[in-house]
């Protein structure tokens, strides 16, 4: 049941052009996501899709260097799926969260 979408920015990225751009876009954001600050694996993202406009594909100020989920969150809108509502979000970050130190009784000896 995987879902099946074109990826359009395939034209920038598979250029000769595109490693430059690539890392002048990290250097600008100072090699962190520009939405939460995570340093680490980067992906750089269009701003405006090359789906809706390629004339921006090798445009710097439209790209921006995001961490994994802000980039995976931000690709899942485009494309288009549905956004969790808040009260499943919660249920699905309180089953994330790392346990709370859970005091367990010894057992007697």
């Amino acid at each position: 049941m995987g879902v099946n979408y074109r990826r359009h920015s395939r034209i920038a990225t598979n250029d000769a052009r595109w490693p430059a751009l690539r890392l002048a876009a990290k250097r600008r954001d100072k090699f962190a996501c520009v939405k939460c600050g995570a340093r680490g694996r980067l992906e750089v993202d269009h701003i405006k899709p090359v789906r809706t406009n390629p004339e921006l594909a090798f445009v710097l100020e439209n790209l921006q260097s995001l961490c994994g989920p802000h980039h995976s969150s931000k690709t899942a809108v485009e494309c288009g799926w549905v956004q969790l509502s808040p009260a499943r979000r919660a249920w699905r970050d309180l089953l994330r969260a790392p346990a709370q130190s859970i005091e367990r009784k010894q057992p007697p000896c």
